[in-house]
């Protein structure tokens, strides 16, 4: 059968139509393809590797200054053994009540001692007189006798009232802290005006010394280390502690504030040799303290170290690093950050 003119036409127009339309399908997949491919993630290349069973971060020395990393060795220290004790930054309330009374104690001794002078000077004036063919009434000279009586006794009892002050602070505060009251010394003053703040300091139960060491490092509430000096024994002991105590005093901080509890390190016993990891070296996971040696080239291990005894620029470290060890002390967060890219990508 044959097809006219315009059938044929119909049929050359359908199938160029076809043919556009599966040219434009097959386009628009390799299109969804290509643009599929690009929103894949770019896997950059790992810079972690296992290596006697522990992970080796590797950089290039382009790497290392790009990221800023900064090494140093780590040199021999000598530390002496340390007690941790408990301390509490003190209320002064209870002593500035003391030292108000004690002032208005000294003042009505100051007040009576002055009556007693008076009247029995009036006494011994008049004395004379009435013995000497009676000069004077005896009633007068009775009432003198009576006001210098009443007086004396006055002035014993405001002396009393300031002896029992005094003993209420040397029980309460020690014979030191009761001297630099009674004194009114500088010390006393730097406290009142809360330029330094006064600790006690308690001993573990089972712990003894036979005598405190004249400085101890106190870590606030902010974890930093401030010196202190001793003050005197403590003539009382920590209710919930009973263990030895101390008076301490060190400069007002931030993280030293009254009634807060802060530990308190007593170099006392051996000393040790070890090394020092500055604070900058130090990064925290899971808890834990961490440092990264150098052990190569641009070769980084995570080591574990104890945080256990802080000093005033990090950590007193006996085990894990050795003196002579490069470790990182600036882009430690960096390397950290590396190895934990590494383990998301294994798991991806």
């Amino acid at each position: 059968m044959k097809l006219n003119k315009k059938s044929l036409m119909v049929v050359i127009v359908l199938i160029g139509v076809s043919a556009l339309l599966i040219w434009a399908f097959m386009g628009g997949r390799r299109e969804m393809a290509k643009e599929q491919e690009r929103e894949q993630p770019v896997k950059a290349p790992s810079r972690v590797s296992i290596v006697d069973g522990e992970s080796v971060v590797t950089l290039s020395r382009t790497e290392e200054l790009k990221s800023g990393i900064a090494v140093a060795p780590l040199q021999p220290v000598s530390h002496q053994a340390e007690i941790k004790a408990y301390g509490t930054v003190m209320e002064l309330q209870n002593l500035v009540d003391l030292y108000n009374s004690y002032v208005s104690a000294k003042a009505q001794v100051k007040k009576t001692e002055a009556s007693l002078d008076a009247s029995r000077r009036e006494y011994e004036r008049l004395k004379p007189l009435h013995e000497n063919n009676r000069n004077i009434s005896d009633k007068t000279f009775q009432a003198a006798e009576a006001a210098w009586r009443s007086n004396e006794a006055d002035a014993h009892a405001a002396q009393a009232a300031v002896h029992a002050i005094e003993a209420t602070l040397r029980q309460r505060w020690g014979v030191v802290i009761a001297g630099w009251l009674i004194e009114k010394s500088p010390a006393f003053a730097r406290l009142i005006q809360q330029q330094e703040v006064l600790l006690q300091t308690t001993l573990p139960p089972d712990t003894h010394l036979a005598s405190a060491p004249r400085t101890a490092m106190v870590q606030t509430a902010d974890s930093k280390l401030v010196s202190a000096k001793l003050v005197s024994r403590s003539p009382h002991t920590d209710p919930r502690i009973q263990g030895m105590g101390f008076f301490y005093v060190a400069s007002t901080q931030p993280g030293l504030l009254p009634g807060m509890n802060v530990i308190v390190y007593l170099q006392a016993g051996s000393r040790y040799q070890g090394v020092v990891v500055p604070a900058p070296a130090v990064v925290w996971q899971q808890g834990k303290a961490w440092v990264y040696v150098q052990k190569g080239t641009g070769q980084f291990i995570r080591r574990e170290i104890s945080t256990e005894t802080p000093v005033k620029d990090g950590w007193f470290v006996l085990k894990g690093i050795t003196a002579g060890d490069r470790i990182v002390v600036k882009g430690s967060q960096l390397l950290m950050s590396e190895e934990s890219r590494s383990q998301i990508q294994v798991g991806d």
